[in-house]
């Protein structure tokens, strides 16, 4: 056989007739595993932010809170409660809004103070439960949720916003407490 005939001969059986060798299981994309995670856990997530930070706020909540959460375990973390995690993501994040709003209602009451007739006047008292129940620290209405609404114990929380039962006790009675006063 010349050169050119083994250059231009089908290679040999050794290459063809070889079983294919099992490729690896392709690894799920990102994106295929971050839509299950959100179809398994959105309405549970949001209902928690709806009560936490209102319905207004709810799902950009819940989509930043997923958004830090999937880029944590894309990185390789390894979070052994996906769902207690996202909870106390939730919950940090609401806190993080709040206090921004408290700073920028305190500016804004400032810059409004600085003009002498424009001064707003303090709303007559009337009773209104959400707004007694938005009145509450996140960590309160975090505790609120999870206690009646879930009918979760004490442990239980605390072990989902990973803080001690002691602290969510505390959490129950002072949110209790200011709710008892702004309702009576």
């Amino acid at each position: 056989m010349t050169r050119h005939d083994q250059l231009s001969a089908p290679p040999g059986p050794d290459r063809w007739d070889r079983p294919a060798e099992a490729e690896p299981d392709p690894v799920t994309p990102p994106e295929n595993r971050h839509a299950d995670l959100w179809s398994e856990h959105v309405a549970d997530l949001t209902r928690f932010a709806t009560v936490i930070v209102g319905p207004h706020d709810a799902h950009d909540v819940v989509s930043i809170a997923f958004h830090r959460v999937t880029h944590r375990l894309d990185g390789g973390h390894d979070i052994n409660n996906l769902r207690a995690y996202l909870m106390r993501t939730i919950t940090n994040i609401a806190a993080d809004q709040h206090r921004s709003r408290q700073r920028q209602q305190a500016r804004d009451l400032r810059a409004a103070a600085g003009r002498p007739n424009s001064i707003p006047e303090p709303a007559a008292p009337d009773v209104d439960l959400r707004r007694a129940v938005a009145d509450l620290s996140v960590q309160q209405r975090a505790a609120i949720y999870f206690t009646y609404w879930e009918d979760l114990d004490s442990r239980q929380v605390a072990q989902l916003l990973d803080i001690a039962p002691a602290t969510v006790r505390r959490h129950l009675a002072r949110a209790r407490h200011q709710l008892r006063k702004e309702l009576s």
